[in-house]
């Protein structure tokens, strides 16, 4: 049985929004450090005196810094990867060498980050 056919929340909601409304629900979710779903999820619940589910009560207060980070890494690593091709095309060995230690460098400040939110 697939996660989705066991899993006890399986009904979907979905509303419209002005465009206005829509950049407001994003502010102020982004604000709070989740998504717009997580966000509408959550005001729904209350207005209608509901507890939030499992799921939204083990919250990892480091997890919005960790993606932000990550996905920083990524941009790099990609960045990265541009530039080890250029050396490739250019025959250039001494960027290359630069470009693996900086891989290497991205690698271990990534470890980090993930041990990071591990201990928080």
């Amino acid at each position: 049985m697939s996660k989705s056919e066991s899993r006890k929340a399986n009904k979907h909601l979905a509303f419209r929004m002005t465009p206005e409304e829509h950049d407001a629900v994003f502010l102020a979710s982004f604000a709070h450090g989740m998504g717009m779903s997580t966000f509408a999820r959550r005001a729904a619940f209350r207005a209608a005196e509901l507890a939030a589910p499992e799921y939204e009560r083990k919250r990892n207060p480091f997890a919005a810094d960790a993606a932000r980070i990550l996905g920083q890494l990524g941009r790099m690593a990609s960045s990265a990867n541009q530039i080890a091709k250029l050396a490739h095309a250019t025959g250039d060995l001494r960027g290359r060498v630069a470009v693996f230690a900086l891989v290497d460098e991205l690698k271990a400040f990534r470890a980090e980050v993930l041990r990071a939110g591990e201990d928080a």
